[in-house]
């Protein structure tokens, strides 16, 4: 019996023996297995933060300023993956698109691992890949109500403006031709608002005024709603047209004193001036602004439309810009303009946008030395039987006759329409450049929609820059990968 029990402790030592060497024979690769376990770990968790560095530097790009790109997107990069992290170190590599559309971030790089050449593995790649869209609401409609009306000639603020409004159209439709979601239109106004001649049907008198042979009418309207009628986006009508605009002559007219539109007609019919005035464009169509687009498409149509001189005289009627900008926008106009689906009704994915530039300079005009009081304007020009008349400003259509109180009534004007113009759902954005007149700067800033769509530039490069602020308002950045 004893002998038994030596042999069952002899087997059981050797037992022991053989456990301790199988444990030991796999301990190897149970050690390789936990330590890879734990690399994959660290490769996901790697792997992670590149992609969140790389989404934050796609989604950077895409926000800011196209030209500074790279900067912009290797600077959010680098904050949220700082280089040399768990000792990984990744240039990233940031690239847009042709179409200025999309930003592309790819990282990538080798983090060094743990089990080293234990295991033969010294290093595993690490990556990350981004694109962020850069894209405008799906339907936008934008009415640019640009000023260019100066009371000096040759100013050169609305070249600055031109400059800075072709940069805009070229960022709004980017490098395409047309696009079937944005629309735009371009209302250049001064002393008056241009609606093209092919409109005439909306003018209540053009029977009754005769333009000289090869002076035609260029387009301008006079005002609609005058007195105390307030602005409106109510669409011509039979029973709604707007005055022709003709600036009669001032020949002979004014007493002794030299006209400020001294015309007459020629024995052959055609234009004579007899008071010439340096820069102003005596005539019928004096104070008379470039033709207003409409609703359009066609990006370069758009660009060559946008004045790059100023129309010296007349005025500045920022509420006049501000209601015809609204008329290319308002659903009640639809197909009045030539297309006969635009505008398109309001709401739903339908934006609608008024970005209208000023220099704060609202005011009825006059030209120094000459009579009678106040240029021609919408609100404003002598009828052709009119003998001796002192100013323009006498029949009160802007409220007052006092040409000094013109300021206060524009702004009244204005003040009311952008209220009118919000509640129709209708947002505005305001572009103050170069104004230095404090009062008006506060009327334009609560005619903006939001304080962050008012602007103020004092340099050609500012109003670039706003430009690209209001861009960006727009857009909608889309993670895409």
């Amino acid at each position: 019996m004893k002998g038994c029990k030596n042999k069952l402790k002899d087997l059981r030592r050797n037992e022991e023996g053989a456990v301790y060497v199988m444990f030991a024979v796999l301990l190897v690769p149970l050690i390789i297995f936990a330590a890879i376990a734990i690399e994959v770990s660290r490769t996901s968790y790697i792997n992670t933060k590149l992609a969140y560095a790389a989404d934050a530097g796609a989604l950077a790009g895409a926000r800011y300023k196209i030209e500074d790109v790279q900067a912009n997107a290797q600077k959010i990069f680098y904050a949220n993956f700082p280089n040399g992290f768990n000792d990984v170190f990744v240039i990233p590599q940031i690239s847009l698109s042709s179409d200025q559309s999309t930003v592309r971030v790819l990282a990538r790089g080798s983090m060094p691992t743990i089990i080293g050449s234990f295991a033969n593995i010294m290093n595993l790649t690490v990556k990350a890949y981004a694109e962020a869209k850069i894209g405008l609401p799906n339907k936008l409609e934008l009415a640019l109500a640009l000023e260019v009306g100066g009371s000096k000639v040759n100013d050169n603020k609305v070249g600055e403006i031109n400059s800075a409004a072709v940069h805009f159209i070229n960022a709004l439709f980017k490098t395409s031709k047309t696009t079937d979601s944005i629309f735009a239109s371009l209302i250049p106004y001064g002393a008056t608002v241009n609606i093209t001649p092919k409109n005439v049907g909306w003018t209540s008198n053009p029977q009754n005024v005769a333009f000289p042979n090869g002076e035609a009418w260029q387009g301008c309207v006079m005002a609609v709603d005058t007195f105390t009628t307030p602005h409106t986006d109510t669409p011509p009508s039979s029973t709604r047209k707007w005055p022709l605009y003709f600036a009669h002559s001032t020949n002979k007219k004014v007493g002794t004193q030299l006209g400020d539109n001294d015309w007459e007609l020629s024995n052959s019919g055609s234009l004579q001036v007899t008071t010439k005035i340096s820069g102003i464009n005596v005539g019928p169509n004096r104070s008379c602004v470039p033709p207003l687009i409409p609703l359009t498409n066609d990006a370069s149509l758009l660009k060559k439309a946008i004045p790059n001189t100023n129309v010296a005289g007349g005025g500045n009627f920022g509420n006049l810009g501000l209601v015809w900008a609204w008329n290319t926008l308002s659903p009640k106009w639809t197909g009045k303009w030539g297309n006969p689906d635009l505008p398109r009704a309001s709401g739903g994915q339908i934006a609608k946008l008024i970005v209208l530039v000023t220099t704060g300079n609202d005011e009825w005009f006059d030209t120094l030395g000459y009579a009678p009081d106040g240029d021609p304007t919408a609100y404003g020009t002598i009828v052709d039987y009119a003998q001796n008349i002192t100013s323009r400003l006498a029949l009160g259509a802007l409220g007052t006759t006092n040409r000094a109180q013109s300021r206060t009534q524009i702004q009244k004007r204005l003040t009311d329409l952008c209220q009118r113009i919000k509640d129709s759902g209708v947002k505005i954005a305001i572009i103050n450049y170069k104004s230095t007149d404090s009062v008006s700067e506060n009327n334009y800033k609560q005619c903006a929609s939001t304080p962050s769509l008012y602007f103020k530039a004092s340099s050609s490069k500012e109003l670039q820059s706003v430009f690209d602020a209001i861009i960006n308002s727009l857009s909608k950045i889309i993670l895409i990968k």
